[in-house]
C-alpha cells in the first residue's frame, strides 16, 4: 500500500519546513497544487524540499501516480 506518512500534518503560517521525501521502489510525486508544489521523487531516492507556509487553509496532498490508490494525505496551516 502506498502513504505518506503522516499522512496529516500541521503547521503555523510562517513555518518554514523541510521535507524530507523517499521514494522506496518507485517514482511518487509530493504534489500540493493549491500551494504550486510538485516534488517528482524517483525510486531509490531521497529528496529535500524546504517550503514555507504564507497562508492559512486546508491543503490536500497527494502522490499524482498513486492518488486512486490512496496515497493522499492534508496539511493545515493555522
Amino acid at each position: 500500500m502506498h502513504s505518506f506518512l503522516p499522512a496529516e500534518m500541521t503547521f503555523s503560517v510562517g513555518d518554514s519546513i523541510t521535507f524530507v521525501l523517499t521514494a522506496q521502489t518507485e517514482f511518487h510525486t509530493f504534489t500540493l497544487d493549491d500551494l504550486g508544489i510538485d516534488v517528482p521523487v524517483d525510486g531509490g531516492e531521497t529528496v529535500r524540499h524546504t517550503f514555507t507556509f504564507n497562508q492559512a487553509g486546508t491543503f490536500n496532498l497527494i502522490c499524482i501516480p498513486h492518488e486512486l490508490q490512496g496515497m493522499v494525505g492534508t496539511i493545515t496551516v493555522k
